[in-house]
């Protein structure tokens, strides 16, 4: 392989690397912003990583069986600019998570979240409804 063509294929893969990354995380294909879902459980894992940050929250179900749940959400680095108080979820706490279905089974993408009686949003905005921090 010549430099000129390693060049090219290096200056290629550059150029097309933000788009295919940007692609495979798309909203409105991997969750229906059309409905909107509440489970609640117990946070088991909480990943503050990038490029999205997600939680593994276990539900009982009615007949006492347990499932787990996938919630995703932003960025670390976003999350941080935010100002969601990351450092206040561990596993063991109690979690109601409200947000978009996922098109997979047992998947959320966080919207709201109620923990130790406080609501919170990825975004820090307040919602209707909400009480005042």
């Amino acid at each position: 392989m010549t430099a000129r063509t390693f060049m090219r294929s290096a200056v290629s893969a550059l150029v097309l690397a933000p788009a295919l990354v940007s692609a495979h995380h798309s909203v409105p294909v991997n969750f229906d912003q059309t409905r909107s879902v509440t489970i609640a459980g117990v946070l088991t894992e909480a990943k503050w990583i990038n490029p999205h940050s997600h939680w593994r929250v276990d539900v009982t179900n009615a007949d006492g069986s347990v499932v787990e749940w996938l919630i995703e959400f932003g960025a670390k680095n976003t999350m941080v600019r935010a100002g969601f108080p990351m450092e206040r979820f561990m596993p063991g706490d109690r979690v109601e998570v409200t947000g978009y279905p996922g098109r997979r089974d047992r998947a959320v993408l966080l919207r709201e979240v109620v923990h130790h009686g406080e609501r919170l949003n990825p975004e820090m905005r307040p919602r209707a409804g909400s009480s005042a921090n």
